[in-house]
């Protein structure tokens, strides 16, 4: 056919057709159509309004993504499911008890943060040792957890059944505020903690391990550009109590976290610690819980406040020995996302 003839034809066949802004859009989208906040078509809608992308078909009903979160929902909206953010798993061939495992060295992925949970199930472990008798409980656990990788630990408790003691409220000091002045590096037993700083000192004995969960509240957010985002960071410290500051043994440890948002909300973390030699109270110095808000700082010209507050502590306890449990090829892992 001529070309003359073919622009011919096109042109009447945009002649005959609707010349609305709606009639255009549905031309340039190729059979999406606009909603007031965004586009929708054969069971996918895309909304600006909450961010939102939702699926529906004959087989899932509904999904949601939404910040970084997938929701599956099942007969009629009576069952939701949430879908990991990051899986990973780790064979035990990798994965040595008692020794940092780095994620990128091996191969995998980096997490955003430390907030993810870590699944242990044994390939080759020795979960009873005759030779001691009585009551034995194996613990695994990940320690030291960061972005980049965590630490598996295996302990054997020893004549006694593992028991726990919750603290859920009545803290020496829930509420945390940035110190007036941030720490230069990690503190040792000797820093004070200060009035800004979350505590609780509790006389427990037999600890084997201590799990903290706290909460990060970003409030006020000023996010202009929509591109910026509030940065807390800080220390989580456990061990005895001496005065104002730490008693200088074993029981002290340290660990940092970080936390960030670009608008209101809150952010919940979970730090754990573990004892082969398990600390007690004496009456005078007793478990002290030390959370500190550290440093904060701002990305693009965002502007708000953020404040820190204990919410849980978990003591487990053991009035046996404890043996901890090293060694490569033991148990496989799966890492997974909150």
């Amino acid at each position: 056919m001529p070309k003359f003839n073919s622009n011919l034809i096109s042109a009447r066949n945009r002649i005959s057709q609707p010349n609305s802004l709606y009639n255009r859009t549905q031309s340039r989208v190729g059979g999406w159509e606009t909603t007031p906040s965004g586009l929708k078509t054969k069971g996918i809608e895309i909304s600006s309004a909450d961010s939102n992308i939702k699926v529906s078909s004959s087989a899932t009903k509904f999904s949601e993504l939404s910040s970084d979160s997938l929701t599956f929902t099942r007969d009629g909206g009576g069952t939701t499911f949430n879908y990991a953010k990051q899986m990973q798993f780790i064979p035990a061939s990798l994965l040595t008890l008692g020794s940092t495992f780095d994620f990128t060295f091996h191969g995998f992925l980096d997490y955003d943060d430390d907030q993810y949970d870590v699944i242990f199930t044994i390939k080759n472990l020795q979960t009873y040792d005759a030779s001691e008798g009585g009551d034995q409980n194996l613990q695994l656990s990940a320690e030291n957890k960061s972005a980049t990788g965590f630490t598996p630990t295996a302990n054997l408790f020893i004549g006694s059944v593992l028991g726990s003691t919750d603290v859920t409220s009545s803290f020496s000091d829930a509420s945390s505020a940035q110190r007036g002045s941030a720490l230069g590096s990690s503190p040792v037993y000797s820093i004070d903690k200060v009035a800004a700083d979350s505590l609780h000192d509790l006389d427990i004995d037999d600890v084997v391990g201590i799990s903290v969960t706290f909460t990060i509240t970003f409030s006020s957010i000023i996010n202009k550009s929509g591109e910026g985002r509030l940065d807390a960071s800080g220390y989580l410290r456990v061990g005895n109590k001496d005065s104002d500051a730490f008693q200088n043994n074993a029981s002290y440890l340290v660990r940092d976290w970080s936390s960030s948002k670009a608008i209101n909300g809150t952010n919940t973390i979970t730090k754990s610690f573990s004892y082969s030699s398990s600390p007690s109270s004496d009456g005078t110095n007793p478990i002290r819980i030390n959370l500190i808000l550290n440093d904060t700082s701002s990305d693009d010209g965002t502007t708000g406040s953020i404040a820190g507050a204990l919410t849980s502590i978990t003591y487990t306890t053991s009035s046996g020995t404890t043996t901890s449990i090293t060694g490569a090829d033991k148990v496989d892992a799966l890492v997974i996302a909150r």
